[in-house]
Order: C-alpha cells, then sequence, then structure tokens
C-alpha cells in the first residue's frame, strides 16, 4: 500500500462514537460558526447599514452603553466597523464567512464521526493559538483567558485521545485503549 493510499484510508475512516467532549466542541464550533456567518454576511450584504441599524437600536432602547454588557460589547465591535472603508468592511466581511465556513465544516465533521474533522480540528486551532496569544498579551480579559484556554484544551484532548499525528501509538492503538 502507497503512502497515499495510507492517508487517504486514515482521513477517510469513521472514528469511535462521540464522547461529552466532542459533543461540548461540535456545540461550540457550531454556535461559532453560525454567528460569525450571519455577521459576514450582514457586513457583506449592507455594510454602512448595519452599523446604521445597531447605532439606531441603542438610541431607540436609550441605553446606557458604559452600564451593561451587551451594548458595550456591540459598541466596541460595531463603532471601528463604522469608520472602515466599504472595501475593508467587504475584506472583513468575506474573511467572516470564510471563517464560519470552516467552523461549520469542524463541526460537520465531528458530528459526522470523521477522522479528517479531528485533523482539521487541531491544525485550525493550533494556528489559531498563537493569535489568541497575542490577544492576552495585548490585554487580558475573563473572556479572552477562556477563549485561549478552550481552545488549547481541544488541541491537546484531540490530538491525545484521538491518538493523531502518531501520538500514544497512533491509530493502531486507538481502539486498544480508547
Amino acid at each position: 500500500m502507497t503512502r497515499w493510499q495510507k492517508i487517504k484510508r486514515e482521513l477517510g475512516r469513521e472514528t469511535q462514537p462521540v464522547d461529552t467532549i466532542v459533543r461540548v466542541i461540535i456545540i461550540e464550533r457550531a454556535i461559532v460558526g453560525t454567528l460569525v456567518a450571519v455577521l459576514g454576511v450582514a457586513l457583506l450584504t449592507n455594510s454602512r447599514g448595519v452599523v446604521r441599524l445597531v447605532i439606531q437600536w441603542v438610541a431607540e432602547l436609550n441605553v446606557n452603553p458604559e452600564r451593561r454588557l451587551i451594548p458595550r460589547i456591540l459598541s466596541a465591535v460595531l463603532r471601528p466597523i463604522g469608520q472602515f472603508s466599504i472595501r475593508t468592511v467587504v475584506l472583513i466581511g468575506i474573511g467572516a464567512v470564510l471563517f464560519a465556513l470552516l467552523e461549520l465544516t469542524e463541526a460537520v465533521g465531528l458530528a459526522r464521526r470523521r477522522r479528517w474533522a479531528e485533523y482539521l480540528t487541531v491544525i485550525a486551532g493550533c494556528i489559531g493559538i498563537p493569535l489568541e496569544v497575542g490577544e492576552v498579551l495585548r490585554r487580558q480579559t475573563p473572556v479572552r483567558i477562556g477563549v485561549l484556554l478552550f481552545n488549547v484544551a481541544v488541541v491537546i484532548y484531540l490530538a491525545w485521545q484521538k491518538h493523531l499525528f502518531g501520538l500514544r501509538g497512533g491509530v493502531a492503538t486507538e481502539t486498544e485503549t480508547s
């Protein structure tokens, strides 16, 4: 059997039944993917209109952004978007849609017990960790630290528990020890 055939067989196979931790990962990826997709589509369809709509909502509700968490988050996220050029907002929207597709692909693949989804989740998580570390170093908040710790835990759990990348003897020992 050639190396390519071994890789194809490894990535195409079903994994063991989904455990509770993988279910949590699936739910998290699906929620994040959906929310980011909605944001990306909103930015792509009418960039300036989305910002104006949120500003109108805040004004109509007479919400003091200094007192409540949700309005503070909306203000912090959407205020800078209103200052970007249309081209920049469109690029952010495209990036958001692509990221959402990645997250939703991970969720669906993990839910369908596909080996490639485990690898994809670990690789995508490893790529994102340095960015999250940079954000935490720039400004420490409980949310940023929580996201970083969650993603590090996901990478370690999947790589170790699922015997990815040859850890713990690789795929040959997966069914024996898990």
